[in-house]
C-alpha cells in the first residue's frame, strides 16, 4: 500500500512539474518557461526542444541559448505569415507541445494596374500582351492556369499563351506571348487549331484573384479587360510613314513622333536615343505616338534620332521585316543593322 501511494505521489509530482512548464514566443524567440536548464544534454538542446512546421516536418534551423535562466530557440529566419509552428519540449516529466501562429498576412493590396496594348481593338495576329501590377508578384505556381482569354460566349481559348514566364527585373510586369505557331499562316498549330484571335470577334482577358504577389497575398480583385480582334497586320515597320513634329530652337518643346500604327509598349521605352541630349520620353495614347522633352533648350541644326531595329509593332513586325513571312514564296531581306537613324531639324 505504501509503495502504491509513493508511486501515485511521484506521478502527481511529475504532472505538476510538467504543468508548470510552458512555451512562449517573444522577441523573436521560442522560450521554455518554468524549467531551469542545467548542463546541455549529450544529444544537444535539440534533443529536448524542437520547433517545426508540423509533427512530421524537420526541425527549423536556428540557435539555442540560455537567456535569463531559460532555454531559448531563435529561428534563423523570421516566421512566415499564415504558417502555424509546432514547438515541442521533452523532459523526464513528459512532453509539452504548443502551436504558435506566424504573423498575420497583410490585407491584399496588389492589383493589376493596366494591360498593354491599351487599344480596344487589337490585330487578330496580336503577338504580346503586357500585364502591369502595382507591386512585385510571385512567379511559378502555375500562373498560366489563372490567366484566361474567353470569347463573347465565355468559351476559353485553348492554351493561348506560350507557357514561359517573362517578368521584368522587379516582377511588376508580365509578358504574355500568344502562341506564334497559331499566328503564322501555314504552320501546323495554325492549321490544326486555328488562330487564338479571330477577326471580328470580341474577347475578355481575365486574371484570377488567386494570382499571388511576392508576399503570398492574393490580388485585391480579379481583373478583366475587354477587347476586339481587328484585321491582321502583316507589314514591316516603315519609318518613312512616321510623322515628326519638330521643336523650335531655344525651347524645351517636345519632339513628337506619330506612328502609322500602334507599336510595342515595352519596346517603346527602350529603342529610341538622341545622342548627347538628355530628357524625358513619354508614350502616347494607344502606343501610337512617342514624345521627348529635353532637359535643356534645343540647339538649332540637324539632330539624329537613333532607332533600334529591335522595335516591333503589336503583331511582332519589325523595321522593314514582317513577322509572318513565307521565305519560299516571298523572301524578305534580313535587316543586318542594329539601329536605323531618323534625321530631324531644329530651327
Amino acid at each position: 500500500m505504501f509503495a502504491r501511494l509513493t508511486l501515485v505521489a511521484a506521478l502527481l509530482a511529475s504532472v505538476a512539474a510538467a504543468a508548470s512548464v510552458s512555451i512562449q514566443y517573444q522577441d523573436g524567440a521560442f522560450i521554455v518557461t518554468g524549467w531551469k536548464p542545467t548542463a546541455e544534454p549529450s544529444g544537444g538542446w535539440a534533443s529536448v526542444f524542437t520547433v517545426s512546421t508540423g509533427p512530421d516536418a524537420p526541425p527549423m534551423f536556428g540557435s539555442y541559448s540560455i537567456e535569463n535562466g531559460e532555454l531559448a530557440f531563435r529561428p534563423r529566419y523570421p516566421l512566415s505569415p499564415g504558417i502555424t509552428y509546432r514547438a515541442g519540449f521533452h523532459s523526464g516529466d513528459g512532453e509539452i507541445v504548443r502551436s504558435i501562429s506566424g504573423p498575420a498576412r497583410p490585407a491584399p493590396s496588389t492589383s493589376v494596374l493596366a494591360v498593354y496594348p491599351s487599344s480596344p481593338v487589337l490585330p487578330s495576329n496580336e503577338l504580346k500582351l503586357y500585364l502591369l501590377f502595382s507591386a512585385p508578384m510571385q512567379g511559378g505556381e502555375g500562373i498560366f492556369s489563372k490567366i484566361h482569354v474567353v470569347d463573347s460566349n465565355g468559351t476559353p481559348a485553348y492554351l493561348p499563351f506560350v507557357s514561359q514566364e517573362l517578368w521584368n527585373r522587379d516582377y511588376t510586369r508580365l509578358t504574355l506571348i500568344f502562341d506564334p505557331g497559331r499566328i503564322k499562316r501555314g504552320v501546323k498549330p495554325n492549321v490544326d487549331m486555328g488562330p487564338v484571335l479571330v477577326e471580328g470577334k470580341h474577347y475578355t482577358l481575365i486574371v484570377d484573384r488567386e494570382l499571388k504577389d511576392a508576399n503570398g497575398n492574393l490580388l485585391t480583385e480579379a481583373f478583366r479587360h475587354d477587347f476586339a480582334a481587328g484585321p491582321a497586320e502583316r507589314r514591316g515597320i516603315d519609318l518613312a510613314q512616321w510623322e515628326l513634329s519638330e521643336p523650335h530652337a531655344g525651347t524645351v518643346e517636345p519632339l513628337v513622333i506619330t506612328f502609322d500604327r500602334p507599336l510595342d509598349y515595352a519596346l517603346l521605352g527602350d529603342v529610341f536615343e538622341i545622342p548627347g541630349v538628355a530628357g524625358k520620353a513619354t508614350i502616347g495614347s494607344n502606343e501610337q505616338a512617342w514624345s521627348f522633352q529635353p532637359s535643356q533648350p534645343w540647339t538649332s541644326g540637324e539632330h539624329k534620332l537613333i532607332v533600334s531595329t529591335a522595335l516591333e509593332d503589336q503583331a511582332g513586325n519589325r523595321i522593314g521585316r514582317p513577322f509572318d513571312v513565307d521565305e519560299f514564296t516571298s523572301p524578305v531581306p534580313r535587316i543586318s543593322n542594329e539601329t536605323a537613324p531618323l534625321i530631324f531639324h531644329v530651327r
